[in-house]
């Protein structure tokens, strides 16, 4: 008598679907040339063919259109063709990979020749002799923490984030703190601040 051998359920996947040209900058905030570097930048390029594997260009699409528009994980993964599961754990990566990197990108000048440079341009720009970066605060809205929510309940009523942020004359970030919860007030955050320059 042969063995009966139990074949495993074959696994389907969500046909994968593509973003016409003319809609890639409403729905993603970047052209398509410019959503292929971030991928390669920040992702790698990836080969991987087997199951379901996502292209780098494709975690960069989904993280992307979540960002801008954060609604329902669900619709954006029936958009692109992925699982809600798949959005979920795909926006995390690519954030994760992206705040690996972050020191590479954000950082405030701090030798004398970077604030000599960065006063420079200040100068050149906008006629600002001596400044090397502008900072402001912004309230991001969160769900309200379990733990010491009420912190995070700004003047206004809302649950925040108070961030604080600094630019150079390029318009490029040179320092972000996201450590402040929303009821602490913008001069408290900058007399914290490690930016200050002599």
């Amino acid at each position: 008598m042969a063995d009966v051998l139990e074949l495993r359920e074959i696994k389907h996947y969500k046909q994968r679907l593509s973003t016409p040209v003319r809609d890639y900058k409403e729905l993603y905030r970047f052209e398509e040339e410019n959503v292929q570097w971030l991928a390669n930048r920040f992702l790698g390029i990836h080969a991987e063919t087997r199951g379901g594997a996502l292209l780098s260009v494709l975690k960069m699409k989904i993280c992307l259109r979540y960002l801008s528009d954060p609604g329902y994980q669900k619709g954006i993964g029936q958009e692109l063709g992925v699982s809600q599961a798949t959005v979920s754990r795909t926006v995390t990566a690519v954030i994760d990979s992206i705040v690996a990197q972050s020191n590479y990108w954000i950082k405030f000048p701090f030798t004398n020749n970077e604030l000599m440079a960065a006063k420079q341009l200040w100068q050149s720009k906008y006629r600002l002799p001596t400044a090397v970066g502008v900072v402001d605060c912004t309230h991001i809205g969160i769900l309200k923490p379990n733990r010491h929510g009420d912190e995070y309940v700004n003047r206004n009523g809302h649950s925040t984030l108070n961030v604080q942020a600094t630019c150079d004359a390029r318009e490029m970030f040179t320092s972000v703190d996201v450590s402040w919860p929303g009821s602490v007030q913008d001069s408290r955050i900058w007399r914290n601040s490690q930016i200050r320059v002599p």
